[in-house]
């Protein structure tokens, strides 16, 4: 799991990733794989991006998906819905293609334990498969997969700002793709383990709206109800906040979440967690003027040696050399 900000102000935005990486081992246990994931990446000199949710895709990890994208794409001379447009595209396409590679494997699996007539179909990011058991009875399996999130915030050409949502595999028309904050507007996006943040935040837990005592008011008495906890926010200024102040904010956003997931256990209502928080945070500050800058950003080191591998030029492919004897 991860957290995402991004906290957009008049000055510009800040954008801060955590860089923790679980998994569900073969027990279904969920294990910590790593406090070094890189999920905050430049895409062009005004415009960065961040992920949540699934680490990997056929075999590489998000980060590297990324590399290859800015690769294919001349991304410094697109406007940002163009390039949302083309990220979401380009990872909807590798996404469907692990669904379909994940269906075909889990086919067999049933074919091999002797059911018959395996078929399946997909709702989503969920497998469904539909197969006769071994006794000849009709069954169906639903098996969920992680989504993909982006957050992606920058500026146009002519300095506009933007801040966008990516969902896959969500279709593109129907929440994929979100123009959350746009022009003059401030405030703050999230994605990924926000629930303490919300908490904070806005003065109630998410799941509190989904309670049925609440659905079962009347619509009057339901409406009022809900206006009254949505009055429980907090009121903050984002767009009078400085870039230091929005710094300080997501950093203490990040750290909150981390120790609130160190010390809970979930809920009374929902009880069982596991923490999805951690590790080195990454930090990035863009600015119409200035465009994308690193505030701070986990580096590969050893007894005192740093290396960033992101500002070295690619190798180039060795040519062929063919015997002309």
């Amino acid at each position: 799991m991860s957290l995402a900000i991004v906290v957009t102000t008049n000055e510009g935005n800040v954008m801060a990733a955590d860089s923790m990486e679980t998994y569900r081992n073969a027990i279904g246990d969920i294990r910590m794989g790593s406090e070094t994931r890189m999920k905050l990446f430049q895409l062009n000199s005004r415009l960065g991006a961040m992920a949540c949710g699934i680490s990997f895709l056929e075999n590489k990890n998000i980060q590297q998906h990324i590399h290859e994208f800015k690769n294919k794409y001349d991304l410094e001379h697109m406007d940002v819905p163009d390039v949302v447009d083309k990220l979401y595209d380009y990872f909807a396409d590798i996404y469907s293609r692990f669904l379909t590679n994940y269906a075909e494997g889990q086919k067999k699996r049933f074919e091999d334990k002797g059911c018959k007539e395996v078929q399946y179909r997909f709702e989503l990011e969920c497998v469904i498969f539909d197969y006769k058991d071994e006794k000849g009875q009709k069954q169906e399996q639903k098996f969920y997969q992680s989504i993909l999130e982006f957050l992606v915030a920058g500026h146009d050409m002519n300095k506009s700002n933007m801040v966008y949502k990516i969902t896959i595999p969500d279709p593109k028309e129907k929440n994929g793709v979100i123009l959350k904050l746009s022009k003059d507007q401030s405030g703050a996006t999230w994605i990924g383990q926000t629930d303490v943040l919300i908490r904070i935040i806005r003065g109630w837990s998410p799941e509190i709206k989904r309670f049925q005592i609440i659905q079962d008011l009347p619509a009057g008495k339901k409406e009022e109800l809900l206006r009254m906890i949505d009055d429980q926010e907090y009121v903050i200024n984002w767009g009078t906040m400085t870039l230091q102040d929005a710094v300080e904010f997501c950093q203490l956003a990040m750290k909150i979440t981390e120790y609130v997931q160190k010390i809970t256990d979930g809920t009374w209502a929902v009880p069982g967690s596991s923490p999805g928080v951690g590790g080195a945070i990454d930090i990035v500050v863009v600015s119409p003027e200035k465009g994308f800058n690193w505030l701070q950003k986990k580096k590969l080191h050893l007894k005192g040696n740093q290396v960033d591998l992101d500002i070295l030029a690619d190798v180039k492919a060795t040519p062929e050399i063919t015997d002309n004897k």
